[in-house]
């Protein structure tokens, strides 16, 4: 049996635990799963013990991503770019840092955009400074965006992003601007492409942007993932948008993140099972876009 720590702060629920573990079981992986809750100052701690050989690696949830980056022997390409990490695979003594959360907002974005016409737009608005945002914010450089703003409630994280990115974006305009209506409205004019990954509509009823700021024909990837859909998903949709919700982009990432654990492919419809029945959706909800 090997150990497989979730590393985060706070956990409330995880879909990851309750995926992972259900695809784990059905390939009869002897790999389990634990909470490791952990506040930032003891992060490297519980990192530098999955060294051990009884240790597959670790998962790393939120406030973590960033951080974790700094305490692993190396990282894969889009963990480096990013500056994130949300998975660790042990490697003999040596511990790999991954950021399969690329992976899902990559495949989020290709069936949310139109393909057809070959090109997506070229300017974004994203909402939100942590891991998740920082996924989005690098496949959509790697896309070659001209413009991406970006905004938090903490202006200074979403300036930290933005910093950490600069070297690698020379070709385009990448800014984080204050989280103010007139400006965020200003924004969204100029944009086609909105992406939440902020965390605002997880709870129920909420949304990060007034409904009146919104222009019509967007495209928004909200990734918040325990809601089919949510406010600002209704309410670009009410003006002609076409949205998705976070949960493809979730399983995408997760079957990678299962693939490097496993070496093997994912069981994918025991995956998107589970993560209905963790978040009380029916399963043909789960992982579609939602509607245009």
């Amino acid at each position: 049996m090997q150990r497989l720590p979730l590393i985060g702060q706070s956990f409330a629920h995880s879909a990851v635990e309750a995926v992972q573990r259900a695809a784990f079981e059905s390939v009869g992986l002897e790999i389990e799963i634990e909470r490791w809750e952990r506040r930032p100052h003891e992060l490297g701690q519980a990192i530098e013990g999955l060294r051990e050989p009884d240790f597959a690696g670790a998962l790393i949830a939120a406030p973590h991503k960033e951080r974790a980056a700094g305490l692993v022997n190396s990282l894969s390409a889009d963990a480096r770019i990013t500056g994130a990490v949300n998975l660790i695979v042990r490697e003999g003594p040596r511990l790999r840092g991954h950021n399969t959360d690329v992976d899902g907002v990559r495949a989020g974005l290709a069936a949310l955009l139109p393909t057809a016409q070959g090109k997506w737009p070229r300017q974004a608005v994203v909402l939100g400074a942590g891991g998740g945002a920082r996924a989005v914010a690098g496949v959509l450089i790697g896309a070659g965006l001209l413009r991406i703003t970006a905004f938090n409630r903490h202006l200074h994280r979403a300036e930290q992003m933005v910093a950490h990115f600069t070297k690698g974006a020379r070709h385009m305009e990448l800014r984080a601007l204050p989280w103010h209506e007139t400006i965020l409205e200003a924004e969204l004019s100029r944009a086609k492409l909105l992406v939440n990954a902020s965390g605002i509509g997880v709870e129920e009823g909420a949304s990060p942007i007034p409904a009146d700021l919104l222009p019509s024909e967007l495209y928004l990837l909200d990734l918040v993932l325990n809601h089919a859909t949510t406010p600002l998903m209704d309410e670009v949709r009410a003006r002609g948008g076409t949205v998705a919700n976070g949960q493809a982009s979730f399983l995408a990432g997760s079957a990678v993140t299962f693939e490097l654990l496993a070496g093997r492919d994912a069981p994918e419809e025991v995956m998107r099972s589970a993560l209905a029945s963790e978040l009380g959706l029916p399963e043909e909800g789960i992982a579609s876009v939602v509607g245009d």
